[in-house]
């Protein structure tokens, strides 16, 4: 059952899917109202079943909000595909403006989206500068592009500083739904998102309008602030979404290059994770890459229940002396270095900790005065994850390894041993993934979208 409140009819209809997003909703919510106001547009809250209070806020403080309330959690691509279907019912709906609840709208950032879709009668949906929610001048993203060969996506300007307005848009080959404004006429010829739930979803169907004849265009000159995903740590849920939905997306839209060898290549990469994650016991991953992949062969997209995705949380950890240098190679993103930089920080606040220069780029996205960039010393420590250098091993006393909720101490033997598994592993992946590709080729073979 869905209801919604009364509507004011406008020339733009901003949508904005929240769950459980009370927190970004005070400021998110002024933001784009305020953008709004003066060409009497309108905002849509798709709320997916929040149980914090969302939607009385909202009610309460904000009663000029149009609310479309699922008693379910659809994901982003369904609470985006819901308040599609909802504009394209009203003919005096000219764009729609889709935005993330963890965002704030900075004052000027509608009109330059309008005047690119204006100035160029080929583009189908315009896209922000979209800058880190507490450090408005560093970039997320301005727009990405899917690289030729593997179908890897890139963002735009990340991690670099702020973008001059004055900067002319320009072409991009995915735009990021945190802040997308979509022409009409494109929008009712290229349809909905794909049931993905989550992540792809802005990705694919940036792909379809593309093939359609659509353009996508990246606007500096608007600027909206995200509460950026990269520093959060690798959980079940994301990693299944991920894997899953990638998969599917090569097989139906192959990059320029690459075509049907990214799909392959992918899977060997998916087999790989799952021998690496089963022999080394890196568990429940293993399992949630296996149901990714199978999922993914099957065609069984959309959202996906499973006990396996509630069942790894690490929220303390033991371990013995470090040291007082710490050096953190654990190569699976800020959120894995910033997860172990804070438990053991609850411990001892005064260890200084150390990442490889190839990771530099994580300083932009968090704050942490006690994290630097490591240089060539030697280290009291190392803490190693799934994935790290094998010379950074070199430049440490002693070598731990995350194993669950403890730190459990090595040698450079074990890691060698280690390196050998993951040789076995990879041995082992390329020779079961040729038939997966054919299973994979075979089920989307056709297929003009997901």
């Amino acid at each position: 059952m869905s209801n919604i409140t009364p509507f004011i009819a406008p020339r733009i209809l901003a949508i904005m899917v929240n769950w459980n997003g009370k927190e970004f909703l005070p400021a998110s919510v002024s933001s784009v109202l305020n953008e709004l106001a003066p060409i009497n547009g309108q905002l849509l809250l798709v709320d997916n079943a929040s149980s914090d209070g969302s939607v009385e806020y909202i009610k309460a403080n904000f009663p000029s909000v149009e609310i479309l309330q699922h008693a379910e959690n659809l994901g982003g691509a369904g609470g985006f595909s819901a308040g599609m279907r909802v504009a394209l019912t009203r003919p005096e709906i000219e764009y729609v403006w889709l935005l993330d609840n963890d965002v704030i709208v900075e004052k000027g950032a509608l009109g330059p989206l309008i005047d690119c879709l204006d100035a160029h009668v080929s583009a189908g949906a315009v896209g922000s500068q979209i800058c880190l929610y507490h450090d408005r001048n560093t970039v997320q993203e301005i727009g990405g592009e899917i690289s030729p060969w593997l179908g890897a996506l890139r963002q735009n300007f990340s991690c670099q500083p702020r973008v001059p307005a004055e900067t002319n848009p320009y072409q991009v080959g995915y735009l990021a739904a945190c802040s997308v404004l979509i022409r009409r006429s494109c929008l009712a010829q290229v349809g909905t998102f794909a049931d993905l739930f989550v992540f792809y979803d802005d990705v694919e169907w940036g792909l379809r309008a593309k093939k359609a004849g659509w353009t996508l265009w990246a606007v500096p000159a608007s600027v909206i602030r995200h509460n950026y995903s990269e520093t959060k740590p690798i959980v079940p849920w994301r990693e299944y979404y991920r894997k899953r939905n990638r998969l599917a997306m090569l097989a139906v839209y192959p990059p320029k290059h690459g075509k049907q060898l990214a799909s392959l290549v992918y899977i060997v990469y998916i087999n790989y994770l799952i021998y690496l994650h089963c022999w080394l016991k890196f568990t429940p991953l293993d399992q949630v890459y296996i149901l990714a992949r199978n999922d993914a062969l099957k065609g069984c997209l959309g959202k996906r229940s499973s006990a396996i995705f509630e069942s790894y949380s690490i929220d303390s950890i033991k371990f013995d002396a470090l040291g007082d240098k710490v050096l953190i190679d654990v190569g699976d993103g800020a959120g894995e270095l910033l997860k172990i930089v804070d438990l053991i920080s609850k411990f001892n606040s005064n260890l200084q900790f150390f990442m490889p220069k190839k990771y530099a780029h994580y300083l932009r996205l968090f704050s942490r005065s006690n994290v630097r960039v490591a240089i060539d010393d030697v280290y009291s420590s190392i803490i190693i994850g799934k994935s790290y250098s094998f010379l950074s091993l070199f430049y440490a006393k002693t070598i731990y390894r995350v194993a669950g909720s403890k730190l459990e101490k090595i040698s450079v033997i074990d890691c060698m041993q280690e390196q050998v598994i993951r040789l076995a592993a990879l041995t082992a992946s390329c020779i079961v993934s040729p038939w997966h590709w054919f299973v994979l080729q075979f089920k989307y073979y056709g297929k003009k979208c997901l």
